[in-house]
Parts: structure tokens; sequence; C-alpha cells
């Protein structure tokens, strides 16, 4: 028995998998610096939980550690960072120098909750399915990534940057635009009349 449990620990607590947690710790260390204005230090740990989310995809590849489990901690974990940086760094209460525009706040959350309900008619109606990530949908999870660095960045330095406003339409054109295209990939996929 413990020869069994042994084998479903290190099955599931692999490098890769433990990245993936570490990042979700990061989380709430992060929210806890924003909260108190330390921008430096919340700024170092949005990198540091960055770099895990790369390793942990390189990890999980080349040393052959995808699991089940994985494939749902890791755009778990990704959700949460981005949306508790994005919500956060969005609220005018905080008073940070530079945030970011509440309507592309909403279009983040609205996006990641529309594709959840979509996942979860499709789940419901057809039976579990992996969504893998679809190129526009990194593309969209990098810039949004690129989006809040800069704008911690740059309150961290106390400096305005109105070029900032480019990159916000950037990466709320981009976040449209691959929730549509998340939906209608769904639809010809698994089409509901299986």
């Amino acid at each position: 028995m413990s020869t069994r449990v042994e084998q479903y620990r290190s099955a599931v607590l692999t490098t890769a998998n433990q990245l993936t947690i570490l990042r979700i710790v990061f989380v709430p260390v992060f929210i806890i610096l924003l909260a108190y204005h330390e921008i430096g230090w919340a700024l170092e740990t949005f990198v540091a939980a960055s770099v895990t989310d790369v390793l942990d995809g390189v990890i999980a590849r080349r040393f052959g550690q995808k699991t089940s489990i994985g494939a749902l901690l890791d755009p778990l974990a990704d959700k949460l960072l981005m949306t508790a940086s994005i919500l956060i760094l969005s609220l005018p209460q905080m008073e940070f120098h530079n945030t970011i525009p509440r309507w592309l706040m909403i279009l983040v959350i609205c996006r990641d909750v529309f594709i959840l309900l979509v996942s979860l008619i499709v789940v419901v109606m057809i039976g579990w399915r992996v969504f893998t990530p679809s190129p526009y949908g990194k593309t969209t999870t990098a810039m949004q990534v690129v989006t809040v660095l800069a704008v911690l960045y740059v309150n961290w330095r106390n400096i305005t940057v109105p070029e900032l406003n480019i990159l916000f339409y950037m990466t709320g054109f981009m976040t449209a635009f691959s929730g549509l295209h998340y939906l209608i990939r769904a639809l010809r996929r698994w089409p509901f009349n299986e």
C-alpha cells in the first residue's frame, strides 16, 4: 500500500507540478506586496512566477512529466496570477501612479469567465476533453504578462509613459480575438450534435 501511495505521490508531485504549485503560492505573496505598495518586490515576485511558468512547461515536455493534475493546475495558476495582477493594478483606490484601464480588466475577466463557461458546457454535454491552448491564446497570455510587467515597472520607477496606451489597446484586441477564436474552435472541434 505504501509503495502505491509513493508511486502516486511521485507521479503527481513531479518537478514540473511543484513549480506550478510554487506559482500558485506566489499569488497571495504578490497581492500582499501590491497591497502594501512594495512595487519592487511585487515586480520581482511576478518575474519569478513567470519564470516558473516557463520552466514547468520545459521540464514537463523534456523529461516526460506531463500529468493530468498538471494540465489542470498550470492554467489555473496562470489565471490566478494574471487575474489578480490585472484586477489589482486597475483599482483606482490602490492609488498607483499608473493603472491598467478598467475596460481592459473587464475584458480580460469576461474572456476568462466566457472560456470557462464554454469549457464547462462542452464537458457536460459531450464529456471530458483536454483543452489545448491555441497560438492566439498563448499570444494573449504573453501580451498580458508584458502589460503587467510594464505597469509594474513604470510604477516602480514612478514614471508616466503615455505609450502604454498602445500596449493596452493591443492587449485588449488580442484578448477579445483569442476569446472569439476559442469559441469558434470549440464549436468546430466538438459539435454539440454528437
